[in-house]
C-alpha cells in the first residue's frame, strides 16, 4: 500500500511540474508526447502512431516507431504534425520493440483541445 501511495504522489507531483519543466509549447501545427523514464534509458523506446480507423503516419511501422524529435527536462519528446490525425484524435503507444510502456494499453488525446501531453514511466 504504500509503495502504490508512493508512486500516485510522484505521478501527481510529475503532472503538475512537466509543464514547467518541459519548456516552450510544440510548434504551430505540432502535437507532442513528452516522454520520461526514472532510469532515463531511451535507448531503443519510440512512438507508434496512428489515425483511425487504425492507420499508421506515413513512414511509422511497429517495426519502425518514430524516434524521439529531441530532448528537454522532463526527458524525450516526440512531435508530429497534428493535420495528420483524423478529427484531431491522436493515438499511440510508446514502445521498444514489443515492450510497451504505459500499462501496454493503446493511448490518445484529442489534440483539437491539447496540443501536448507527459507519459511518465515511474519504475524504471
Amino acid at each position: 500500500m504504500k509503495k502504490t501511495a508512493f508512486v500516485l504522489q510522484a505521478l501527481i507531483a510529475a503532472a503538475m511540474l512537466a509543464p514547467a519543466l518541459a519548456g516552450a509549447a510544440p510548434p504551430e501545427g505540432k502535437v507532442q508526447i513528452n516522454y520520461n523514464r526514472c532510469d532515463a534509458n531511451y535507448d531503443g523506446w519510440g512512438v507508434h502512431l496512428w489515425k483511425d480507423p487504425g492507420i499508421p503516419l506515413p513512414g511509422v511501422e511497429w517495426q519502425n516507431p518514430m524516434m524521439p524529435t529531441g530532448k528537454n527536462d522532463f526527458g524525450i519528446f516526440f512531435q508530429a504534425d497534428f493535420k495528420e490525425f483524423s478529427k484531431g484524435k491522436v493515438n499511440y503507444i510508446v514502445h521498444k520493440g514489443d515492450s510497451k510502456d504505459q500499462g501496454g494499453r493503446d493511448m490518445s488525446f484529442d489534440g483539437n483541445t491539447v496540443k501536448e501531453i507527459w507519459a511518465l514511466r515511474a519504475d524504471g
